[in-house]
């Protein structure tokens, strides 16, 4: 009745594989989906479907420490390759990972990483993206290779970032921050390639993130066939410690004197977006 021609939803990882590590799926959890695929196309509206979303099954975070281990890659790809199979025609649009940069600011919601058993947090950090980097691409060539109609985005928690003001200072900070928040792994999964920016970065903060022999072929051969992103807000950054974070923003940064903010204290900008 209100006219929507595209439903953008998550499959339950858990659902499918309660443990993440069975080789069987639960054929349960696969017919409630082809029901909710089923009701949508009824109604002529498109299925987008993302793969994880923030629910990645206890078992595979209590046991390996979420995406930190690269074991996760394997369930991962055999998780994504039944989804694909049974659903294919019934699905078209598929995002392997909600706001796959969110691991960044809450590794253990974006990462299922339990960051105290890390011996270097940032480290840990950057490791688990580049696995789902990985994952990601591999389920981008494995969705082609099912059904070459597939398309297969990523997703992206966006936040316009500003100066402070204009001391130089503040100018840097926040290019830093926009490169290592915004740009980042959407570069890594659009580009197929890890940007000099980055590289950068690890040696500055002695960050050593372990890739395998053929890790970049794989990130070339998978690069995503559409960006999308989620915007909520938008922040400020500056290099003066005596700011103070703005109240209730998930992001950091300070507030902006030039906004209103909800409830929630999120900084409320429309033309951020």
């Amino acid at each position: 009745e209100m006219g929507f021609r595209c439903f953008r939803m998550s499959i339950n990882w858990t659902r499918i594989f309660p443990n993440g590590e069975e080789q069987e799926p639960n054929e349960e959890g696969l017919r409630f989906y082809d029901n909710v695929f089923d009701e949508c196309l009824k109604y002529g509206i498109e299925p987008l479907v993302t793969l994880s979303h923030y629910e990645t099954p206890l078992q595979l975070a209590l046991k390996y420490n979420g995406w930190e281990n690269r074991k996760m890659i394997e369930f991962f790809v055999h998780y994504a390759v039944t989804v694909f199979k049974r659903y294919r025609n019934k699905v078209k649009y598929w995002i392997p990972f909600n706001e796959i940069n969110m691991s960044l600011h809450l590794p253990y919601t974006g990462g299922a990483i339990f960051i105290e058993k890390s011996q270097n947090e940032l480290e840990a950090i950057f490791q688990a993206l580049h696995h789902q980097f990985i994952a990601s691409a591999k389920a981008v060539q494995l969705a082609h290779e099912i059904d070459p109609d597939y398309k297969v985005g990523n997703m992206m928690i966006y936040a316009t970032s500003y100066p402070l003001t204009c001391d130089p200072d503040d100018i840097i900070k926040n290019q830093q921050q926009n490169h290592i928040m915004n740009y980042f792994c959407s570069d890594v999964q659009c580009r197929g390639y890890y940007p000099t920016y980055m590289k950068r970065y690890f040696k500055e903060n002695n960050i050593e993130v372990t890739m395998e022999p053929g890790d970049e072929e794989i990130l070339k051969a998978g690069p995503v066939d559409f960006y999308t992103f989620s915007y909520y807000m938008s922040v400020c950054q500056t290099a003066d410690p005596t700011k103070g974070a703005g109240e209730g923003n998930i992001l950091g940064g300070v507030a902006n004197p030039y906004l209103k903010a909800s409830d929630w204290g999120w900084q409320i900008d429309p033309k951020g977006l």
